[in-house]
This record gives structure tokens, C-alpha cells and sequence, in this order.
């Protein structure tokens, strides 16, 4: 199922406790690990973790859903010879911790990333962006990662995102 909202891509995967994340490139969160090299054959990927209060737990509440998201790259609003992309990890509570890391693509080539994570403790989102220079007429892709602490009493204890979103053709740069 696909969700779009004000230019946001958000494709829904559920998540077991038994698979926190697909096979395929992880979530850039501090392990070291990056946003793939190249775009092209890629699936989507893991956008989406639930984790759910463990039997018997006592203070945990109810299910934790976190969904990756990005918008479509575009021309940047701030300098006009970037081209930027906004990704975001948005949790339906609170969680104990959100890495987030974002990638932009130039015609399926990694061509940017965050220079580092944004990371949030005690909330229940986190957002970064990635940007590259801005070459006319060219297809840019985005990419979200991150890792998910969700509090004490939830299973999984962890989650990895890690996602493709749209793509979309610049021609005003």
C-alpha cells in the first residue's frame, strides 16, 4: 500500500519482531554503515517498524509504529545551485532514541548525504536532509536510514529503516 501526503512518500512494510529489517542495505545509524551506492535495482526497502509492548511488561502502553519518510528532491529553496532532498522518521509515540541519515541520487549514482546523523532522544521523530549540486535535467532520487530505540518493555528493542522514496527530474537549477 502507498501513502503520499504533501509530497511525501511513505510506503507501508510491516515488521515482525523475528525480522526487524529486509535484506539489503542497513539503516546508516552509528554502526558506520551508509546509504547504498547506487539507486538503480534496488527495492524499497524498510520503511516501517512496530514494536509492540512485551507480554506482561509493566509501563509499556501500546504499539509503536515509526515510518521513514522523504520528500521529493528539489532545487534547493536556500541555495539554488543544490539540489536537496528532506527525509524524516516519524514514531507514533515517544521512543528512546531516532538516528536519521538522508541520501540524494543523480541518475541512480550516489551523488550526496547527511554529513552526519540527527539524532533525537525522548521523542517521537527526527529529521535530517541530504544535498548534492544541482545539474539541469538530470533524475534525482532520495534515501532514508536510521535506527530506533524504542523504550524499555518493547519487542523488538530496535529497529532499522532504510528506504528508497521517489524520484523526480530538476530542470530549473
Amino acid at each position: 500500500m502507498v501513502l503520499m501526503r504533501n509530497r511525501t512518500m511513505k510506503i507501508v512494510v510491516a515488521v515482525s519482531a523475528f525480522a526487524v529489517a529486509l535484506a539489503g542495505p542497513a539503516a546508516a545509524a552509528e554502526t558506520g554503515e551508509t546509504a547504498p551506492q547506487s539507486a538503480l535495482s534496488e527495492g524499497s526497502g524498510t520503511v516501517e517498524v512496530i514494536a509492540t509492548p512485551a507480554p506482561g511488561a509493566p509501563g509499556a502502553q501500546a504499539v509503536i509504529r515509526c515510518v521513514g519518510g522523504t520528500d521529493n528532491p528539489h532545487k534547493s529553496h536556500t541555495d539554488p545551485r543544490r539540489a536537496n532532498v528532506h527525509v524524516n522518521i516519524t514514531c507514533s509515540a515517544n521512543v528512546a532514541r531516532i538516528a536519521v541519515r538522508g541520501a540524494i541520487y543523480r541518475d541512480g549514482a550516489l551523488a550526496g548525504t547527511s554529513a552526519r546523523n540527527h539524532v533525537t532522544t525522548g521523542r517521537k521523530s527526527a529529521a535530517n536532509h541530504a544535498n548534492t549540486a544541482c545539474r539541469n535535467n538530470h533524475l534525482y532520487g532520495s534515501w532514508v536510514g536510521g535506527e530506533i530505540t524504542f523504550p524499555p518493555n518493547y519487542v523488538p528493542p530496535t529497529g532499522k529503516i532504510s528506504a528508497f522514496g521517489r524520484s523526480a527530474r530538476i530542470t530549473n537549477c
